[in-house]
């Protein structure tokens, strides 16, 4: 009887045990760095969430991807190279692109068929990197807008 009753309390701790609430933060994305760019007043800012290569056709493509801090928009900067370096990338050479969405609506979009959009890669090591960007963009009707003071951190 003694053993039944042991062997009940361990049953019973168990369960309470694998029924414990998990805290863990496994849906959340630590920041790698952070973004903001400006269009007529109206500012915009968030963090990186990732920054990775992908394997194209002729060349790599270097990507920033992130959100804006309430999540509700996403960040996406393209440079078309092997390797990344400092200097200039631009959109009419079909060296960069850029894009601002929110869900499947993209509010900005810039690439070498709508005008001319540069990247400065400023400085550039195995675990930083800080870029500006400005330049012409389309907005979700296809109007041309500048995009102003752009500037990309990875920290």
């Amino acid at each position: 009887m003694k053993f039944l009753k042991l062997l009940f309390f361990l049953f019973v701790v168990i369960l309470f045990n694998s029924c414990k609430k998990e805290y863990s933060n496994e849906n959340l994305i630590d920041p790698i760095g952070s973004w903001e760019f400006t269009n007529a007043g109206a500012n915009y800012s968030g963090y990186l969430d990732a920054f990775h290569t992908s394997a194209g056709i002729g060349s790599n493509t270097q990507v920033l991807t992130g959100k804006t801090f309430d999540n509700s928009e996403t960040f996406e900067l393209k440079l078309l190279t092997d390797s990344l370096r400092t200097g200039l990338y631009k959109a009419s050479q079909f060296q960069c692109s850029f894009s601002f969405t929110r869900g499947s609506t993209v509010l900005y979009k810039a690439n070498g068929l709508i005008g001319e959009f540069i990247v400065d890669i400023t400085a550039i090591d195995s675990t930083h990197l800080t870029g500006t960007f400005s330049g012409t963009a389309a907005d979700q009707s296809n109007k041309l807008v500048q995009i102003t003071k752009g500037q990309v951190i990875i920290q």
